[in-house]
């Protein structure tokens, strides 16, 4: 009987633990399990050692950079002196969005304008060169070269952006870096004109032997020549031109001025027209440009 009695306590018993293994355990119980605490632990101690990681490297990209600045400060320093100190007697432009197109000036204003993009530059802070190579599709490569043959190279990047080949971590800054890129290199998309004065407004540079100069005076010199009036070809004008290049996205445009009421105007194709301003404004005209 006895037996009995313990063969039925040890059934009731297996039942019980049976009946409490299939039951899920509380939320409560989980968080409070040894196991779930262990786990717990190990993940601050991973997390710490994450958080303290990225502070390393935050402070070492800082102390990179700072490296950079202050040593990009000094190349350029050095980059300016020693293209001050060249004669630079040619300039090559280059723009990759335009096959490859390039253009290569020896107009001593052009080669001054280009060598004083140089010297006036300054750096930027919070901008990168991969920022502008994602930013930019056109570029314009300068080569400034002087007569040693010793060639200072940088690139442009939309009006302003420089970056130096030299100097290739930072960036650097100058108003109208482009303008002469923009002038001098065909557009993807060339604009139509219904005449040579509207495409002489849109010039970004006029260069003569003395002087270059920008789209404003381009503006002014074209409601100088609304006021021209067509006359016949002049066969026998005698006197000496003075020459004034507009260049209009890559399409150059000539106006020349003699000592007279006359003015000549030659297009892309080389075709030649006269006109005939008023004295006063031949001498409007002849102030602007000279």
């Amino acid at each position: 009987m006895r037996k009995k009695r313990y063969i039925l306590a040890a059934v009731i018993l297996c039942i019980s633990l049976g009946t409490a293994g299939c039951l899920k355990p509380s939320k409560e119980d989980v968080v409070e399990s040894d196991y779930y605490q262990e786990l717990k632990e190990k993940n601050e101690k991973l997390s710490n050692q994450l958080k303290s990681k990225q502070k390393e490297n935050d402070s070492l990209n800082k102390k990179i950079k700072a490296i950079h600045e202050t040593s990009g400060d000094q190349k350029l320093a050095d980059y300016k002196k020693r293209v001050e100190d060249s004669n630079i007697v040619k300039v090559n432009f280059v723009s990759k969005a335009v096959k490859e197109q390039s253009f290569a000036v020896t107009n001593i204003p052009v080669c001054d304008y280009v060598k004083g993009i140089v010297a006036g530059c300054y750096r930027m802070i919070g901008i990168t060169p991969s920022d502008l190579e994602k930013k930019y599709d056109e570029v314009y490569s300068y080569a400034l070269i002087d007569e040693d043959n010793t060639t200072y190279e940088f690139k442009v990047y939309g009006n302003s952006y420089i970056v130096f080949d030299d100097i290739p971590a930072n960036v650097y800054a100058y108003n109208q870096a482009s303008v002469v890129g923009d002038g001098l290199i065909d557009a993807k998309l060339q604009k139509k004109y219904e005449n040579f004065v509207q495409r002489i407004s849109d010039a970004q540079i006029i260069v003569s032997d003395q002087k270059m100069k920008l789209n404003d005076t381009a503006i002014r010199v074209s409601k100088i020549l609304l006021k021209s009036e067509k006359i016949a070809k002049i066969s026998d004008h005698t006197d000496e031109w003075n020459e004034y290049r507009f260049y209009t996205y890559g399409t150059l445009t000539k106006v020349l001025i003699g000592s007279d009421d006359v003015i000549c105007v030659e297009n892309k194709e080389g075709q030649q027209s006269f006109y005939r301003l008023s004295a006063k404004n031949i001498k409007k005209l002849k102030k602007l440009l000279k």
